[in-house]
């Protein structure tokens, strides 16, 4: 089995928290390698004059050489993100033409979005998106993969999870944040009552959606969106 190259990088900040952090969201990513860390940017500079990495994260304001200083000294310096409090930088940040900048505190949802810019810059791999999700259901957590998952069915304040093996699991989330939290690459509003995976949809008419054995409403707010993003797109592709 072959695995994609990971994408090698080092991290220079004088906060010992912010280096516990990012160390961990790095490590969770699954795409970056980290090679050095640093808390001195004298070292980090000594370190980038022999060693190559892809990309630098590094905090702007640090002792003796601040981060973009640091930048300019180097004749040829990887990508760099910037880690910073402070918003006065992001002009600078700009004429340097750094990947990305990241305001502290920094949230692992705004690093995983820097991470899959700087995959496309290197052109390596993007991050692989999970696959699955969790539902409680009484008293336990359930485990769904999308694929698994025809349909959610809206009751009320509870949504109701039709499978492919027939089964419904029913959870006190609304259909409105279970929307929320999937994908829209593969789950589309069709109805104020229903969320499909657009996997498992046989076919669209003006008023309903089959989806397996089922045939759902598809209600008239939602046609044109519906529409759009499934029906016109075949269409192109046909055509190409």
């Amino acid at each position: 089995m072959c695995f994609p190259m990971k994408i090698t990088c080092a991290l220079l900040d004088d906060d010992p928290a912010t280096l516990d952090l990012l160390s961990t969201y790095i490590a969770q990513t699954g795409v970056l390698h980290l090679k050095a860390i640093f808390n001195n940017s004298l070292e980090a500079h000594a370190y980038l004059m022999q060693q190559q990495v892809e990309v630098l994260f590094l905090n702007v304001v640090m002792p003796h050489l601040t981060g973009l200083e640091l930048l300019r000294a180097l004749p040829t310096p990887p990508l760099a993100v910037l880690l910073t409090a402070y918003p006065q930088y992001a002009l600078e940040a700009f004429d340097l033409d750094v990947a990305d900048y990241l305001l502290k505190p920094i949230s692992q949802e705004r690093f995983l979005r820097t991470v899959t810019k700087i995959s496309r810059l290197t052109r390596h791999q993007p991050i692989v998106p999970s696959s699955s999700f969790f539902i409680r259901t009484d008293a336990q957590y359930v485990r769904l993969c999308y694929h698994q998952v025809l349909f959610v069915e809206a009751l009320k304040d509870f949504s109701k999870v039709h499978t492919t093996d027939k089964r419904t699991h029913l959870t006190l989330v609304n259909l409105k944040n279970l929307e929320e939290q999937l994908p829209s690459t593969i789950f589309l509003r069709t109805h104020r009552s229903y969320l499909i995976n657009t996997e498992h949809i046989l076919s669209i008419s003006n008023l309903e959606v089959r989806v397996g054995e089922y045939i759902l409403p598809l209600g008239q707010t939602y046609r044109e969106q519906v529409t759009e993003q499934l029906v016109q797109p075949s269409l192109i592709r046909r055509q190409l």
